[in-house]
């Protein structure tokens, strides 16, 4: 049986931190009222220390203005968004499948995410 894309890559991203995740929903903040705000995560160990987001959207930039491509990023950024809120995780990370995706990030933002560890998916895969 073949395995998707996104399977293949959390697969993948599992040996690279070498301890086993699944995935999980996350408390990552209160409302005004007090209730609280959760999200589920891609990946996340057992001891809730390390978090994961895996996006497997692709970016082309040629096709830039075009909504699909701005769509595929916007959900990027969000992932960004969530996994800085994930404030009592130890690491966390963000693992980008597609080279253009991840080249729009990394030179848009730099090291802006400093709490946020992003890597390219055949960077893992290849060790």
């Amino acid at each position: 049986m073949k395995l998707s894309l996104e399977e293949q890559v959390r697969q993948d991203f599992i040996r690279h931190v070498g301890k086993p995740m699944a995935p999980a929903t996350l408390v990552i903040g209160t409302k005004e009222d007090g209730s609280p705000i959760a999200r589920a995560f891609d990946l996340v160990s057992a001891d809730g220390a390390v978090v994961a987001s895996i996006q497997t959207s692709c970016l082309h930039l040629r096709s830039r203005p075009g909504q699909k491509a701005y769509g595929s990023l916007y959900r990027v950024l969000g992932a960004i968004l969530y996994l800085h809120l994930c404030q009592k995780c130890k690491a966390r990370y963000l693992v980008l499948s597609d080279r253009d995706m991840y080249d729009e990030i990394t030179q848009e933002f730099g090291t802006v995410f400093k709490n946020i560890t992003i890597l390219f998916w055949d960077d893992i895969r290849k060790k």
